[in-house]
């Protein structure tokens, strides 16, 4: 198969020059780059052009394509010149100036040359399509040293951390028995969680957060070196006053020996990534990595998979139009207050970031975009990613003040909402007061859905949220007609629920989610509510359910990479004159 690819490459090439009269590696390399992509598909890579790369000169580069996996790990690149250069010659000037040589191909569309490990293992005339052939296979197939600790690591990652969980845990009991400061810091943390986050949180929430913070502190200082953030961060400054009462010297230094080496290869995997959207994506990664091996089932009940960002910035781009064509105005105009209810690691709103005009962006950063994370640990990221993502972009930092530590569904109640304020939560509950007093636009997002889960019976359903579980039996229950009606209180469900609740008289919301609202006879009622409350509605049907559609099958038609079907839904709400 793959040598039919490089007799394709070959007539493509052909066609090229007949047609255009240009050997020029411009004209050409679009093609080698598709072969190339055609040869990583299997592999599950993806050949992604001109990335940054940082050399061993502090310099960066730009090779014109990196083979990169979903954990955003490098593989190999590709150097494309012309046929009228002397590539040996053009070789040598890339690593004068520290171009990769692990394991990287240059061609000239004549002769293809691959160099590993500092060494030349291939030289070939790419009119021989068996050698050619033979060659990418050498080349796409090799495993950098990296990767493999990499992938190494976080198998024994998930081996060792059952253990290290348990160690911790019992030193955090030892100090909910001897340390009264502990104790006491814990109490009034906990009293916050529940005013501002959920009333249901318990003593063990507060354990878990402080495991997950202790565990990722480290990975933050090495992926963003000149972060603060886990010393300024008003919720991560009251933890790590927590952790300082009890887990410090010796203790700290036994409890994490074992996987320090877990560390060490994050260390020398992000050492390399100079370009901060890539930071982004790697720490988006290496979260959904931790989280499954540190909590496999919340990973499924929280939909612990997170938004590809080609489809955020559709999404984005959407909004703004429809935001355009029904109010006449625009996201970067003042006024329209933009909420993602459930940020995950911040995709949304760094990709809004990138996406509003930059003379325009100081005052949406400051007053007009919000966000809300339940869980602790994706709150750092986002809160990291969208105050890194501001800084590229304007070349200043600029705290983002408008993220909230809450479980968005548990505070609906919005305008003049009050919270007993312990003097070290002022800084969260006073952002949740603020977010509740506005008037909000446009709400965007991705809400968590039991992705993994044929429906909401299995065991590993959600919790009862009182307010909004009573709205959706008062419209989108008693306007239905299946007999079993279970399913409407899924997670998705509710964030429609509450986001059509929250929304002005004029506004949008903007979800991706399960597709089972659009044709199951269980959501009828919640289809006849839409159409009720809202003026317009666009869908995008990706058509992506396996279960329903016999022509599919696996995960490799959804963008998720899950068997559940997904849709994109605009809902559009315009005031009556």
């Amino acid at each position: 198969m793959s040598r039919l690819l490089v007799t394709q490459y070959q007539a493509e090439v052909e066609k090229i020059i007949r047609y255009g009269g240009s050997k020029k590696e411009t004209s050409i390399r679009n093609a080698f780059e598709r072969l190339l992509n055609d040869y990583c598909k299997p592999r599950n890579y993806l050949l992604v052009p001109e990335l940054d790369f940082k050399t061993k000169f502090n310099t960066t580069v730009f090779p014109d394509g990196t083979i990169k996996d979903a954990i955003r790990l490098e593989h190999g690149w590709w150097e494309s010149k012309d046929e009228y250069d002397k590539l040996d010659l053009e070789i040598e000037k890339k690593f004068e100036k520290g171009y990769p040589d692990e394991n990287i191909l240059f061609e000239d569309s004549q002769n293809a040359v691959l160099i590993q490990n500092s060494r030349e293992v291939g030289r070939v005339a790419m009119r021989d399509a068996d050698a050619l052939d033979r060659l990418l296979n050498i080349f796409v197939d090799y495993e950098r040293p990296e990767v493999r600790d990499f992938r190494a690591a976080i198998t024994k990652f998930k081996e060792d951390i059952p253990s290290i969980l348990e160690k911790l845990r019992e030193t955090i009991q030892a100090a909910e028995k001897e340390n009264q400061q502990f104790r006491d810091r814990r109490n009034a943390f906990l009293e916050v969680c529940r005013q501002s986050i959920n009333p249901e949180i318990e003593i063990f929430d507060v354990h878990e957060m402080l495991i997950q913070h202790i565990l990722t502190e480290d990975i933050f200082t090495n992926i963003f070196h000149e972060s603060q953030f886990h010393r300024e961060n008003n919720i991560a400054r009251e933890l790590s006053a927590m952790i300082d009462t009890f887990f410090t010297g010796t203790t700290r230094r036994n409890t994490l020996k074992s996987i320090e080496y877990y560390y060490a290869v994050i260390r020398r995997s992000s050492e390399n990534i100079a370009n901060h959207h890539e930071k982004q994506k790697f720490l988006k990664a290496l979260y959904e990595n931790f989280y499954k091996a540190y909590n496999p089932k919340a990973a499924d009940r929280l939909g612990i998979v997170y938004t590809p960002n080609e489809i955020v910035r559709f999404m984005i781009e959407s909004a703004d139009y429809l935001v355009h064509k029904h109010f006449g105005k625009l996201l970067s105009d003042e006024g329209v207050e933009i909420l993602d209810p459930c940020t995950g690691t911040g995709t949304y709103v760094t990709e809004l970031i990138e996406y509003l005009p930059a003379h325009k962006l100081e005052h949406k950063y400051k007053h007009e975009i919000h966000c809300n994370e339940m869980a602790i640990l994706p709150y750092y990221i986002a809160n990291l990613n969208i105050e890194f993502t501001y800084a590229q972009k304007m070349n200043k930092y600029e705290e983002f003040k408008n993220i909230c530590l809450v479980d968005t569904l548990d505070h609906c109640g919005f305008e003049g909402k009050q919270f007993d304020l312990f003097a070290m939560s002022v800084q969260n509950t006073a952002r949740i007061q603020n977010q509740n007093d506005r008037k909000i636009s446009v709400i965007i997002g991705n809400p968590p859905y039991n992705a993994w889960q044929e429906n909401f019976n299995q065991n590993n359903a959600n919790r009862v949220y009182g307010q909004i579980d009573k709205q959706i039996k008062a419209t989108y229950i008693k306007q239905g007609t299946a007999q079993n009606q279970i399913a409407v209180y899924d997670m998705y469900t509710r964030f429609y629920r509450w986001a059509s609740d929250r929304l002005g008289k004029n506004g949008l919301v903007a979800f991706i989610t399960n597709r089972s609202f659009i044709d199951s006879q269980t959501f009828d009622g919640l289809r006849r509510c839409l159409a009720d409350e809202f003026d317009y509605i666009y869908i995008v049907d990706t058509q992506s359910d396996v279960r329903s559609n016999p022509k599919i099958s696996g995960t490799k038609n959804n963008v998720f990479g899950i068997q559940t079907g997904v849709a994109i839904m605009f809902l559009v709400k315009v005031a009556k004159e």
